[in-house]
């Protein structure tokens, strides 16, 4: 035998047999012990309690899809940002509004913006966004944005009033009042029922001497539309307002409506309670009588034309004082609508072809404006044939015209309904001056302007 190796045989066999014993009296000292405690299988019943109301906490904060949004929360407003920048790539966004409910309140929201074209031309823009919400989680979503000017609870109201088309009347003077004013009156003279750019010039000499004079402007706000623009026949009856923006001309000069004035003048200055000047000559400068004290001047015209226009008062010897502003005539706001609704249907990067005439040549030279129909173009003019616009369309996609666009001004749409309120119920017609105004401003709003003339 080795000597060398350990003697592994009966002393292990007796180690391990003493082990085991020892294990075999733990646990029957363990089982005694354990016998007269109560032992369940299930977990501790506090250990449930947290998971347990957690989850009634969630069933109680489910969300209440039946309220009005808060279109206000920064969360949505990004939200409605964002979905506006990714659905309108053509358009640089300036300045996006404050949201506000919209209709039904508890699923969308209103949201007006300010944006512009690469070729500056600014416009303003609201719409609705469809909004849903996780029954659960209340996570907003925007499923839809409206169409143009879909969203007009978010329409910022105009300075002066609701509607700048339609001021509200001012109220009635008193006899102090109106005696402590200064006023001047044109009367007469050949240019009603003129074409409209005679009309203004005219316009713009009264205002011109008025704010010269310091003096509050008595105006007829009714105007006689030329034949020209009313099928060919003068239109008495319209209203200034229908074509420029009467709020913008009241910001550069006093104005009073003549038919109040007048009534006014009745009950007050008619007896010889109040002074008036008398000007018969248009010839007579304004230096000759800029010191008077009457409260008011009138300047007849006769009937002998063309001396009986009012520009002739700006012209010579009060050419040098008498400078007509031009920047007080704008294009009145409901037809800006229009204009704005034009561009928005286009992408606002556009260019625009204004044709004056019609021969065999016109479509050749509109073709090489177009420079192969690769951008959007709107082509502006009276009196283009529209079986040729219409060959012009089918030819290339990207052409448009204005009377492609006649659902802004139709009888259900809301240009219609709103200038038939402010008629007094009575209808108003899309005439032709309007037409000329709205087809003037989307050309001058092109980025590149091309004159095509025959």
């Amino acid at each position: 035998m080795d000597p060398s190796r350990p003697l592994l045989g009966r002393g292990a066999l007796i180690t391990s047999s003493a082990h085991a014993a020892a294990a075999l009296l733990l646990v029957a000292f363990l089982f005694l012990t354990l016998r007269n405690l109560p032992i369940s299988l299930s977990p501790p019943t506090a250990a449930l309690t947290p998971t347990t109301s957690h989850l009634e906490q969630q069933d109680q904060a489910s969300c209440d899809t039946t309220s009005t949004l808060d279109c206000a929360d920064p969360q949505l407003f990004h939200l409605m940002m964002r979905r506006a920048i990714d659905a309108f790539p053509d358009v640089h966004f300036n300045r996006f509004g404050r949201p506000v409910p919209g209709d039904p309140p508890s699923s969308s929201c209103d949201m007006a913006w300010r944006a512009r074209s690469t070729a500056s031309a600014n416009y303003k823009d609201y719409r609705r966004f469809s909004v849903a919400r996780d029954p659960v989680t209340c996570a907003y979503s925007v499923t839809s944005i409206g169409e143009y000017h879909s969203g007009p609870l978010a329409r910022k109201p105009r300075r002066g009033g609701t509607n700048a088309t339609a001021p509200p009347p001012p109220p009635a003077l008193s006899r102090s009042q109106f005696a402590a004013g200064k006023y001047l009156s044109y009367l007469g003279g050949g240019d009603r029922c003129k074409p409209m750019p005679h009309y203004l010039r005219s316009l713009l000499c009264s205002i011109a001497e008025a704010r010269y004079l310091n003096r509050t402007l008595v105006l007829d706000l009714s105007v006689c539309l030329a034949a020209a623009y009313a099928g060919g026949m003068p239109e008495e009856g319209k209203r200034l307002a229908f074509y420029i923006d009467i709020e913008h001309l009241q910001s550069v000069v006093g104005i009073v409506e003549h038919k109040r004035f007048w009534e006014d003048w009745d009950k007050w200055g008619a007896q010889g309670q109040l002074g008036v000047r008398i000007i018969e000559d248009s010839r007579v400068a304004p230096t000759k009588f800029s010191k008077s004290r009457d409260p008011l001047i009138v300047r007849k015209f006769g009937d002998v034309e063309p001396g009986n226009y009012w520009y002739n008062v700006c012209e010579g010897e009060a050419e040098h004082v008498l400078r007509p502003p031009q920047g007080a005539i704008r294009t009145a706001p409901s037809l800006m609508d229009i204009v704005d609704g034009i561009i928005s249907r286009m992408q606002v990067d556009f260019d625009s072809v204004h044709v004056g005439g019609n021969d065999g040549n016109l479509r050749r030279r509109i073709e090489e404006s177009l420079n192969g129909g690769g951008r959007q173009v709107y082509v502006a003019g009276e009196g283009i044939n529209v079986v040729l616009l219409d060959a012009l369309k089918a030819k290339y996609s990207s052409v448009h015209y204005l009377d492609a666009f006649e659902e802004l001004w139709a009888r259900d749409s809301k240009w219609f309904l709103e200038m038939k309120r402010l008629n007094g119920g009575v209808p108003v017609e899309f005439d032709g001056y309007m037409r000329e105004l709205v087809d003037r401003e989307v050309f001058l709003k092109g980025k590149k302007k091309v004159e095509v003339l025959v």
